[in-house]
């Protein structure tokens, strides 16, 4: 895990412009400060969007796992993968 991104809530103040481009270019929180103790956290959008929805993803296959508790092997999940992909490719032409 990599440590994270902090910074002085003066620095938004004073340089916002920084800031969006650090959050932009990490897609990473960044957790602000006043007065030495943690006070905001800021991301960028798109990157919290796409945590969202893999975290909506996930949940999605945990509900789905309990009521499908099936598990398959290595090869039969190829397998089925190669069967839709037949199917899709039979129902484009």
């Amino acid at each position: 895990m990599s440590a994270p991104i902090i910074r002085s809530s003066t620095d938004i103040r004073r340089d916002y412009n920084s800031i969006e481009a650090l959050a932009k270019e990490t897609g990473k929180p960044i957790y602000l400060t006043k007065n030495g103790r943690a006070s905001l956290v800021v991301m960028d959008a798109a990157a919290f969007d796409y945590d969202r929805y893999v975290g909506l993803a996930i949940d999605e296959a945990v509900e789905h796992n309990k009521k499908h508790p099936k598990t398959y092997t290595l090869e039969e999940a190829k397998n089925e993968l190669d069967r839709l992909v037949d199917e899709e490719l039979k129902h484009a032409l």
